[in-house]
């Protein structure tokens, strides 16, 4: 760390913004995280002009105000090019726009319509793996099935995925908002918007059991509904915000799996702890880790006063990491009595020594897509426990897991099958 300070007991270490910019920090933050949770609470990050916050009671209070903590930065960044959202509004339009897209992506239309989708889709890429040689499982898996399953779910044929990938991957690289990236994606989401147009039209005169015809034919209580144009931007950012956070956090569990041989032998024996080992790895690490909010007011934090218009940004991960919530955090345990296992709750939070953990968020804008973001990550699971019962990273292909941007994830996922070195 950059800076000692001295104390009347000697020296104490202090973080400065340049700790959270160097590759010490995003190679592991945790040391950082837990220091700044007990000495430095609110921390102003100078370089990025954010003020920090890491404590799991603080980010969850955040996330439930919305009338002072506004999702103002992400207007910012998806508008121009993909348009407006819900996950930028606060008021009653993300009210309507949720309750109009909402049903059809949990509870019962999400299991009689998706579930089997799922399950088929993650079948025939596990199909498809080498039988012999190193298995990339980034590349033969969990980067192709979350597009492959948006196509399918929306009624497209399921081929149909590189073609996203290649919208998704333009969307993504112009909300960096540098140019040519900025126009290229702009275009991206125009094309792809004309070309889904026609099929939107089609679901509205003769719906059917696909995501398009639910959303189209989706209603308010007082009867409004999304436009073609609100559709096509809202598949859109579920292509760029669910693909890409989903593709990684699969590869990133089962990683942290083949580093704890104990839990993954539990879960060999008994697939049905899956659900509470998803559970523990979104809790411990998950993948994303910070967000944004700007404040609508002056807001005081520990004994300081943060202006209105300055932005906030939660450590989601150092939240769920926070030892004064979860008992030695670090643990990866599949049992733990303080976490909330299983389906997660958009109330979430903490009572009674039990708390959910944040990586899905919390409050209005919990995450739309958490159940088939779950729901792939454990059908792929299970299939990899079942196709791949005996494999280890070889020697020189070891990932590097770090944090990029607002996501921590691997580079790449590479085995081969047999017992490792000993």
């Amino acid at each position: 760390w950059s800076r000692r300070m001295a104390t009347n007991g000697g020296e104490r270490i202090v973080i400065t913004p340049d700790d959270l910019h160097a590759d010490p920090y995003f190679l592991d933050p945790f040391p950082v995280w837990e220091r700044l949770r007990h000495e430095q609470p609110l921390f102003h990050d100078t370089i990025d002009d954010r003020w920090l916050l890491t404590r799991y009671d603080d980010v969850a209070a955040v996330f439930r105000d919305h009338e002072t903590y506004a999702t103002t930065p992400y207007e910012r960044i998806f508008t121009d090019v993909i348009g407006p959202t819900m996950v930028q509004m606060d008021g009653p339009d993300h009210d309507v726009r949720r309750a109009i897209v909402a049903p059809a992506l949990v509870g019962r239309q999400l299991e009689e319509h998706y579930l089997g989708l799922v399950d088929r889709v993650v079948d025939g890429l596990f199909a498809r793996l080498p039988a012999d040689g190193p298995v990339d499982l980034m590349g033969g898996v969990t980067a192709p099935l979350p597009l492959k399953v948006v196509a399918t779910i929306l009624g497209l044929p399921e081929s149909e995925d590189a073609y996203l990938h290649g919208i998704a991957d333009r969307i993504i690289a112009a909300l960096a908002g540098e140019e040519p990236a900025r126009s290229i994606g702009i275009a991206a989401h125009a094309a792809f918007s004309e070309r889904i147009d026609g099929l939107i039209e089609r679901r509205e005169a003769e719906p059917g059991t696909d995501l398009i015809s639910a959303i189209a034919q989706g209603r308010s209580e007082d009867g409004q509904r999304l436009s073609r144009a609100e559709i096509a931007s809202f598949i859109s950012l579920l292509m760029v915000a669910g693909g890409e956070t989903t593709d990684r956090a699969i590869a990133t569990f089962w990683w942290v799996l083949l580093h704890h041989p104990d839990v993954l032998a539990a879960l060999r024996a008994d697939p049905t702890l899956i659900d509470a080992a998803v559970s523990e790895f979104m809790r411990r690490d998950g993948v994303v880790v910070y967000e944004d909010r700007e404040l609508r007011r002056d807001v005081a934090w520990h004994g300081t006063t943060i202006p209105a218009g300055a932005i906030v940004r939660v450590s989601i991960t150092s939240a769920n990491n926070d030892e004064t919530v979860f008992a030695d955090p670090r643990r990866f345990d599949i049992a733990r009595p303080d976490l909330r296992l299983g389906k997660e709750r958009r109330a979430g939070g903490r009572a009674d020594g039990v708390a959910s953990h944040l990586g899905f968020g919390l409050g209005k804008h919990f995450c739309i897509g958490y159940q088939l973001a779950r729901a792939e990550i454990v059908s792929a699971t299970r299939a990899f426990l079942e196709r791949l019962p005996d494999v280890h990273v070889p020697p020189g292909m070891e990932p590097d897991l770090r944090i990029r941007w607002f996501h921590r994830h691997l580079d790449r996922l590479v085995v081969v099958r047999g017992p490792g070195p000993s």
